[in-house]
């Protein structure tokens, strides 16, 4: 893969710091729930300029009837990760519109806020971006853009346009999409369960297969399995709650920009 580009200087500088040289101390189960919230919530943003798309006048590329949207490798990121980690995209992909990047169809601040944010990503550990990837190509990606070609497509009060788009396209099918990528995983070399004793036998509530557990985990393929499987978990329990980006009131604050 060649080296992506950053759309925004000022921005990249300012995350690279924020995230390569502030010390975070962060849980994987933590950061696993995080990064699967952030993507809702970005995804949430992206189907609110949708609506600023929809709505043309901004100056940019007339929007078709009938639109064609696809999501595809993103090509822009605001920094690289050093070492082990990597540098993991935030939304999905990249969202184009009948061949065109949709920050195109506007100008201005619009235009280069919605460009920014196809690039921001966190640095965190490869096992992140594999689950990421899994999960993306059994139907994460293609969710996303068709929860996007809704909005452009609807024509009811906007704000309700978003949440249904996201309630109804976005988030049903990339939990089937992660509930798919758990699934292709749980057929790859992955540790034994563990094995406790019966209650009331002497071994009651010992692990009787320590050993033989913990002498899988010494193989990296099963381990990466293992902890790519348990990342999809924490990503299933970020869709809990709404992003707070659903608001009618952060929608509309977009809209005024």
């Amino acid at each position: 893969m060649g080296r992506r580009s950053s759309p925004d200087r000022i921005v990249s500088g300012y995350e690279r710091f924020r995230l390569l040289r502030v010390e975070r101390s962060v849980r994987d189960a933590d950061l696993a729930v995080w990064h699967g919230r952030s993507r809702n919530s970005r995804v949430a943003k992206v189907l609110a300029f949708m609506l600023l798309i929809r709505a043309g006048g901004g100056g940019g590329l007339p929007l078709s009837r009938q639109p064609s949207v696809i999501c595809k490798g993103t090509e822009q990121q605001f920094f690289s990760a050093p070492g082990e980690n990597q540098a993991a995209h935030l939304l999905p992909g990249q969202i184009v519109i009948d061949g065109a990047m949709p920050w195109l169809y506007l100008q201005g601040e619009p235009a280069r806020l919605l460009q920014n944010e196809f690039a921001y990503v966190e640095p965190i550990h490869a096992n992140f971006n594999a689950a990421d990837r899994i999960a993306e190509r059994n139907g994460m990606t293609n969710a996303f853009a068709d929860a996007c070609r809704q909005v452009l497509m609807a024509q009811g009060v906007p704000e309700r346009d978003v949440a249904d788009a996201y309630n109804r396209i976005w988030a049903p099918r990339a939990l089937a999409a992660i509930l798919a990528a758990e699934s292709e995983l749980r057929a790859e070399p992955l540790p034994p369960a563990l094995v406790f004793g019966e209650p009331g036998s002497a071994d009651y509530n010992t692990i009787l297969n320590l050993e033989e557990r913990g002498s899988a985990m010494g193989d990296a393929e099963v381990w990466n399995n293992f902890e790519r499987l348990s990342m999809l978990d924490y990503y299933r329990a970020s869709f809990d709650d709404p992003p707070p980006e659903l608001e009618p009131r952060a929608i509309r604050a977009l809209l005024g920009l």
